[in-house]
């Protein structure tokens, strides 16, 4: 019995003598940005409890503001308090981008950046977007946990219609074209659409919550469903470890302050999970003159292995419930655009996944060498019957720490018709 007792007490000690650590005062000294702000930024508080984990956890939390060149943290232990010390070299900056693409269509974009000018940590930005479908206007801000978007947006387009239920795509960045490339189509007319969309969403730790009024008026060259689109989406995600891009403010240093950090390797694989669902709804009440319902799903899964090398996967649907045409489905929204596609393939409902690897070939203190193969596969209901559309491929590029945006070659394999298309990529195709 005795050595019953004594086996028990040298198993379990450990456990029952482990001291519990609660966190002490949160120090600031910063640079410029009010120090409240990263306070209430920083997830420990003072009286939460300690661990390694959560430490970490918040740390990253204000490594994402993207608005630091440098983040220190320092900890003393007094008893069961640790006191937490945070120095951040911050400063502000104003970012102007544009850019000119000349493919199949022609695309402008200027765009005007700004982060923490007013010391409050915030980001803002104002962009104006014009090619052959039309232009938009867009501003936004983030403020803490707040994000304000306005954007306004006047597309002149064809649609085009070819057999097996493919059609083209359109949009005030999308630069590819399809005339010339699948034959006649069978049928074709013009949409022309004006919208004005407003959204708010407001952060809450890892969960998020938005509201989108948007008020749209959709004309066809034929008889088909004109009238005003008015509808107001809400929506609810959740996110835990997706990491963040360096943002705007790269150019001038800012937001690398966890560089050194990336480039070294993990101890242990690191999961990441995203998830939102969102509802939208339209009809008499709000100025609609049709019945729109639509629900959409989103989740994400990652993995960050100890080498860096991500795999990651995405599963989306939507269904629009017999909302009127210009509310359809389409196949591209549903896939995780990883391709770059002439057509897609529109429905009522429909759902799809995309795998891929992101397998960085060099990384060094200039920038990130990656290959990232993919697939992506989307079912899509029309006429009475589910039609796929898959492509394969990959992404050849590089990011510089201090640029925002990655730079490389994208070549996409439209499983589904046969397709080829090799694009250059800045962020994300022209």
């Amino acid at each position: 019995m005795k050595k019953i007792l004594f086996l028990f007490f040298l198993l379990f000690t450990p456990f029952l003598s482990a001291q519990e650590l609660w966190v002490g005062n949160i120090d600031v000294s910063v640079t410029r940005m009010n120090p409240e702000v990263i306070k209430r930024k920083f997830p420990l508080k003072s009286g939460d409890r300690f661990s390694t984990t959560s430490y970490e956890q918040a740390q990253n939390k204000l490594h994402d503001m993207r608005l630091f060149k440098k983040l220190d943290f320092s900890t003393r232990q007094q008893d069961d308090k640790v006191d937490i010390h945070i120095l951040a070299q911050d400063g502000y900056y104003f970012f102007p981008l544009a850019f000119f693409a000349s493919a199949d269509k022609d695309v402008l974009y200027l765009s005007l950046f700004e982060g923490n000018f007013f010391k409050q940590g915030e980001t803002a930005f104002v962009t104006a977007g014009v090619s052959d479908d039309g232009y938009s206007l867009a501003g936004g801000l983030v403020w803490e946990d707040h994000f304000l978007n306005i954007k306004y947006t006047d597309l002149d387009a064809e649609l085009r219609f070819y057999p097996h239920h493919w059609s083209n795509m359109y949009g005030v960045l999308n630069i590819a074209d399809d005339k010339e490339e699948f034959g006649h189509p069978l049928d074709q007319f013009d949409i022309k659409e004006q919208s004005l969309r407003f959204l708010y969403a407001r952060q809450m730790g890892n969960w998020s919550a938005f509201i989108s009024p948007e008020f749209k008026h959709v004309s066809y060259s034929r008889d088909l469903n004109d009238g005003n689109h008015n509808q107001l989406s809400a929506g609810l995600a959740y996110r835990h470890n997706v990491r963040s891009s360096s943002g705007m403010g790269a150019l001038f240093g800012f937001g690398l302050s966890d560089k050194q950090k990336m480039l070294a390797d993990l101890t242990a694989a690191r999961y990441a999970y995203a998830a939102d669902v969102s509802f939208t709804k339209g009809g008499t009440w709000s100025g609609a003159d049709y019945d729109i319902t639509k629900l959409w799903l989103n989740f994400l899964w990652q993995a960050e292995l100890k080498s860096r090398h991500i795999v990651s996967l995405q599963i989306k649907a939507q269904d629009t419930y017999g909302s009127p045409f210009a509310e359809q489905v389409l196949s591209t929204d549903l896939l995780g655009k990883q391709g770059k596609y002439r057509r897609l393939i529109r429905g009522s409902r429909g759902a799809g996944a995309t795998a891929a690897f992101m397998y960085y070939l060099l990384r060094n203190d200039t920038g990130l060498l990656a290959l990232t193969p993919f697939y992506e596969l989307a079912y899509v209901y029309t006429a009475q019957d589910y039609h796929h559309h898959s492509g394969t491929g990959a992404t050849l590029s590089y990011k510089f720490w201090r640029f925002p945006f990655p730079l490389g070659i994208n070549y996409t394999h439209n499983l589904s018709d046969h397709s080829n298309i090799v694009s250059f990529v800045l962020g994300g195709q022209f």
